[in-house]
Parts: structure tokens; C-alpha cells; sequence
């Protein structure tokens, strides 16, 4: 996928010349950046999901009691309007 970025043409030249001095590309190091992001966001996803797994489980940190089973008759909270 191709994408057009405005940045301001000194950062560029910048990072351009830092990127060659150490042996890559302008390109390459701003999709290693990127990947790097993504990487990160799908890891705080995982440990997301791994939380709310073990809540639905009634494992650690949840509050709820092993075997606990949802009953919406009892469980439910329902306010009456006025």
C-alpha cells in the first residue's frame, strides 16, 4: 500500500540522512516504525482480551466466585422511570 505523508521537508532531510548513516532507507525505517506501533497496539490487545478472558472465567482480578452463573432475573438491575 502506497500513502502520502505531509511532513516538514528538514525532519525529512533529517531522518533521511540519520536513516543512510546507519545503513537503511528513509522507507524502510519508517515502515520498521510502523511495524513496531502496530506490534505494540496488537500486544495491548492481547493482554486486553487475556483480561477479559480470566473476568469471564471468574479468574483473577475478577470479584466474581468460581462457578458463578449469570441469571438475568436475579442478576439484572432495572430502574423504573418516574
Amino acid at each position: 500500500m502506497s500513502i502520502t505523508l505531509s511532513i516538514p521537508p528538514a525532519i525529512v532531510q533529517e531522518v533521511r540522512e540519520w536513516a543512510e548513516a546507519n545503513g537503511t532507507s528513509l522507507n524502510q525505517y519508517v515502515r520498521e516504525c510502523l511495524e513496531a506501533k502496530a506490534n505494540e497496539i496488537q500486544e495491548l490487545r492481547t493482554q486486553k482480551a487475556r483480561a477479559f478472558k480470566s473476568f469471564l472465567l471468574g479468574l483473577p482480578p475478577s470479584g466474581l466466585p468460581r462457578g458463578y452463573t449469570f441469571n438475568r432475573e436475579r442478576d439484572a438491575v432495572r430502574e423504573v422511570s418516574k
